[in-house]
């Protein structure tokens, strides 16, 4: 068996979607009387206000103590003086003065009307009149990529763009900053806000729900597509149609579980465990002992990896119903499926394999040459190690799937269809590869860039397969042949990013959901995505 015994980057697909949709004015715009009151149309399409940038300089939500407050837009083009700024979709101005900031020169404010009949605001500062480049006049219609001014230079810092996206101050410029995150003053991150409304606006997409603020962990999503987020130091739902159910301070909530009688169950930092039931706190209770894991279900018990190394297994109340030997000198890579849970780590010197049941028992041991990579799947447990794939079945047998022939890192990753395909990223460079039942390599397919993290990996039906970029690319390739079919994304959250808080998953009828690990999670018709009618046989 497998030796056990007994980027496309952030830069490429945001450039890629900018090429396709920035609209390049080659004459300023020309100046129409002010239009008070106008009916300025519905937006159909977004884009940045300057072309060409980069979001690696993302500090929106960003303590600054010179200003004792948290920035409440993104600071871009810095050292472009004078060239253009656009409207980043169309829409009615509503304030535009060259001294709106005195000596930090002047700020545009452009309302805008989207389909989902909310007004959102537009905000440009440290903008001067530079040439032709003039402010337009208020009231004044401006469609997407109209020139509304120049990059300025403002006298307490360097030449740049100060863009804000918001729910309110139609016709005032500042603050800038704000004494606690903007997310919760009417601010959105102007990243997310335009890579969500790029796909909200195309054909593939079905809906989107947001947390209120930064998330802090993995999200739970119930049958009826309502979610849970996990927040720092909050805990939030919203229903289906992203409108917000009840919210909850928690402070150092790591992670939640949901109980079989729908309650929701949650761990603190301080080793405390929470139980929720319809919005309320509904009991708690603290471990008796320290625990180093989200809590991780398991039919109807709750687990959690010890500080001693140990799996301990209680009921939703906080009784002890197991506790297993001490596993492991280092616990590396955990994941649960099918109610087993399966734990990698070293032991004397060597690598090795557990996996336990609901009642605490040991179904599998093993050891390995390698670090042994257990993921969650439909069909039990996917265990990487070495070169080789195997299954982990329901009933605790191990099964050899392929040889890939190659070294698999610490970073695989891999996931199979119902036909016994598997199709596997192998820990480093930039090729994913599929195998057929047989073991034998189907095709190859090279990814844009090498990806910082390593790409999640899902299947539907069998005829599409879909990567995540750590970048929060969405990719859709055809599983016959490996040929990219459609991208779509969301913004991935900067260093705001939590990596447990991304999710791929393919649902009935060919639906995508997927959160690049930031505040929204979305779903998309993946066949419409891949340009098809329907998923060929």
């Amino acid at each position: 068996m497998i030796a056990l015994m007994g980027h496309i980057s952030q830069r490429f697909w945001l450039n890629l979607i900018i090429m396709g949709l920035f609209v390049v004015l080659l004459t300023p715009l020309t100046l129409s009387a002010a239009q008070p009151q106008a009916d300025c149309g519905i937006v159909d399409a977004i884009d940045y206000p300057i072309d060409g940038i980069s979001i690696d300089h993302d500090d929106f939500g960003m303590y600054r103590a010179g200003f004792q407050g948290y920035h409440t837009g993104i600071d871009m083009a810095f050292g472009r003086y004078g060239e253009p700024v656009r409207a980043a979709a169309k829409g009615r101005v509503t304030y535009a003065d060259p001294a709106g900031w005195n000596d930090e020169k002047g700020v545009v404010i452009i309302e805008h009307l989207f389909p989902d009949r909310n007004i959102y605001f537009t905000l440009y500062g440290h903008m001067e009149e530079v040439g032709d480049y003039r402010f337009p006049m208020v009231g004044q219609c401006v469609s997407l990529g109209d020139i509304i001014g120049a990059v300025g230079n403002p006298k307490a810092s360097a030449r740049h763009l100060h863009y804000e996206t918001r729910t309110m101050r139609s016709s005032a410029g500042g603050p800038g900053y704000w004494e606690t995150d903007p997310l919760n003053g009417g601010w959105m991150h102007p990243i997310e806000f335009t890579e969500q409304w790029r796909l909200r606006l195309s054909p593939a997409f079905r809906k989107i729900v947001s947390a209120s603020g930064r998330p802090g962990g993995a999200p739970l999503i119930g049958a009826d597509g309502s979610v849970v987020f996990v927040g720092q130091n909050q805990i939030e739902s919203v229903d289906p149609n992203n409108v917000a159910l009840w919210r909850l301070s928690v402070p150092g909530l790591m992670g939640i579980v949901a109980l079989p009688d729908g309650r929701i169950l949650g761990r603190t930092s301080q080793n405390q465990v929470i139980l929720f039931a319809n919005g309320r706190f509904a009991a708690s209770w603290v471990a008796d002992r320290p625990l180093r894991s989200p809590p991780l279900r398991l039919n109807d018990v709750v687990a959690f990896i010890s500080a001693d190394q140990r799996i301990v297994g209680y009921s939703s109340e906080g009784q002890l119903q197991w506790q297993t030997d001490p596993l492991s000198s280092h616990i590396e890579e955990y994941a649960v499926s099918s109610g087993l849970l399966a734990i990698s780590g070293q032991k004397e010197g060597a690598h090795r394999l557990w996996v336990v049941n609901d009642q605490g028992k040991l179904v599998y041991e093993g050891t390995a040459p390698a670090p042994v990579i257990p993921l969650a799947s439909p069909y039990g447990l996917l265990v990487l190690v070495g070169s080789q794939v195997g299954l982990i079945t329901p009933e605790g047998s191990l099964m050899l799937l392929l040889d890939t022939g190659q070294s698999l890192g610490r970073s695989s990753r891999a996931a199979m269809d119902n036909r016994g395909n598997v199709y596997l990223y192998p820990g480093q460079g930039d090729f994913l590869f599929a195998y057929g039942p047989d073991g034998g390599l189907r095709w190859q397919t090279r990814l844009a860039a090498l990806p910082k993290q390593p790409p999640l990996i899902a299947v539907g039906q069998g005829c599409l397969m879909y990567a995540l970029t750590d970048s929060g690319a969405l990719l859709s390739y055809q599983t016959s042949d490996g040929a990219l079919r459609g991208i779509a994304a969301l913004y991935a959250g900067g260093t705001a990013q939590v990596p447990s808080a991304r999710l791929l998953e393919v649902l009935p009828s060919e639906q995508v959901r997927f959160s690049a690990g930031y505040i929204s999670i979305a779903t998309l018709d993946g066949l419409t995505l891949a340009g098809l009618e329907n998923c060929p046989n």
